[in-house]
């Protein structure tokens, strides 16, 4: 039986515990996010600087964007093209968009694949598994005049699951802060631009 003393220092040190487990789980947070800035700095660094691509709403996209953005998680995967041929691929998994880049003259430029846009806003998108390759994803692009769909293969069943979790988790991640009236990343570019323009 515990008496009344050693039940207090009990209930300290359950609450000493869970502190130490908060700060752990605090500075583990903030290493990650730092880990991720570096690593979209080093992709920003080496990119080829004339590289844009046009994304599907007629917006550009080039290099400098990257660096509006939160990094979420990157990757080898695999782009199917039309043929059925695979193109290997470094994705990255941005707050609002899906870039897909390929490696060129040991610079990165974004990936071409039958004349389509391989920078995917995630407003909107579809992602589904596909059903005869345990390692493929569909990513549909809808809310557009003609829906497009891609392909992609990861490098394991498992590693599929991790992107699929991860797309959706910043899908909502947006919703939630556009019902909570946050202006996104874009939508301060535009108002920026705009005030530009008037000057």
């Amino acid at each position: 039986m515990l008496n009344a003393e050693s039940e207090e220092d009990y209930e300290d040190l359950t609450d000493a515990v869970r502190l130490v487990k908060e700060v752990i789980a605090a500075v583990d947070s903030k290493v990650n996010e730092h880990e991720k800035r570096r690593r979209l700095k080093d992709f920003h660094g080496r990119m080829d600087s004339k590289s844009i691509m046009m994304m599907k709403s007629g917006q550009m996209f080039a290099r400098e964007d990257l660096l509006r953005r939160r990094l979420i998680h990157d990757g080898v995967l695999q782009l199917k093209n039309s043929q059925g041929r695979l193109k290997d691929i470094h994705a990255l998994l941005l707050s609002d968009v899906f870039v897909f880049l390929q490696e060129k003259d040991q610079k990165f430029v974004f990936a071409m694949l039958d004349q389509r846009s391989t920078v995917i806003s995630l407003q909107k998108l579809i992602v589904r598994e596909v059903a005869n390759e345990e390692r493929g994803l569909f990513l549909i692009t809808a809310g557009i005049e003609k829906p497009e769909m891609m392909e992609v293969l990861a490098s394991s069943k498992d590693e599929r699951n991790t992107w699929m979790q991860l797309i959706q988790e910043a899908m909502q991640s947006m919703e939630k802060d556009e019902d909570e009236g946050i202006p996104s990343e874009t939508e301060d570019d535009k108002r920026q631009l705009e005030t530009k323009a008037k000057e």
